[in-house]
C-alpha cells in the first residue's frame, strides 16, 4: 500500500471513526483492484496513531439541554456542604449475561470524549440535563456493575441477591469521593461548552 492509499485509509477514519477495518479493506480493494486485508488497514491506522477502542456511551445532548446544563453548571460556586445534602437518584439496567454489545471506534489517544468517538444514548422519556457526567449515581451504578460481573449469575433471583449484597459492600469513601467531584464535573461541563465530558 503506497502513501496515497494510506492517506485515503486514514481519511476514511477521520470522516467516520466508527467504520470497521474490514469495511475500509473492502472499499480500498475495490479502488485498487487488488485484495487488501483488514489487518493491513489496522497496521496503517496504528502507525498513524489510530487504535481500535470501545466507543463510550454518552447521553445525546441537544441544544436545549446544553443551555440547561450551562445554567446548572453555575452551581459550581456552591460549597461542598451543599452537595452533601443533595439526594442523587436514577435507575439502571443490569443484565444476567453481562453487558450489552459494544461498538468499536478508531481514534487517537485522549480523544475518547469527542462527539465523533462516542455512542449517543437517549433514556426512555428523553434527554435530561442530569446526564451521567452530572449525576454521580450513574458512576455508582458502574461501580456496582463491575462488582456484580465478578459473580457467575444464572438467574434473576441470584442477580437480585448479588446486587443487594454488593450494594451494601460499597465503601462510604466511594460515595464521598463521587460527591466531592461535583465542582470538578461542573467545571468540565463549562470547559466542554456543555457537551459530554470525561466524567
Amino acid at each position: 500500500m503506497n502513501s496515497i492509499t494510506e492517506r485515503r485509509v486514514i481519511h476514511q477514519v477521520k470522516i467516520d471513526p466508527k467504520i470497521s477495518a474490514p469495511k475500509i479493506a473492502a472499499s480500498t480493494s475495490n479502488t485498487l483492484g487488488r485484495s487488501v486485508s483488514a489487518e493491513t488497514v489496522r497496521r496503517v491506522l496504528s502507525k498513524a496513531g489510530y487504535n481500535g477502542r470501545v466507543a463510550r456511551k454518552k447521553p445525546l445532548i441537544g441544544k436545549r439541554n446544553r443551555v440547561k446544563r450551562l445554567k446548572f453548571a453555575k452551581h459550581i460556586l456552591k460549597p461542598r456542604q451543599f452537595w452533601n445534602e443533595v439526594i442523587f437518584s436514577d435507575e439502571s439496567k443490569f443484565n444476567i449475561f453481562g453487558s450489552d454489545r459494544r461498538r468499536m471506534v478508531s481514534r487517537k489517544p485522549n480523544t475518547s470524549h469527542h462527539p465523533k468517538h462516542t455512542i449517543p444514548t437517549v433514556k426512555h422519556g428523553g434527554g435530561s440535563v442530569m446526564s451521567s457526567d452530572l449525576n454521580v449515581i450513574d458512576h455508582l451504578w458502574s461501580h456496582l456493575e463491575r462488582s456484580v460481573q465478578k459473580h457467575q449469575i444464572t438467574s434473576k433471583e441470584q442477580l437480585k441477591t448479588v446486587l443487594q449484597e454488593e450494594w451494601l459492600n460499597i465503601a462510604p469513601e466511594t460515595t464521598r469521593h463521587l460527591v466531592e467531584s461535583m465542582s470538578r464535573r461542573l467545571e468540565a461541563v463549562i470547559s466542554a461548552k456543555c457537551y459530554a465530558t470525561k466524567y
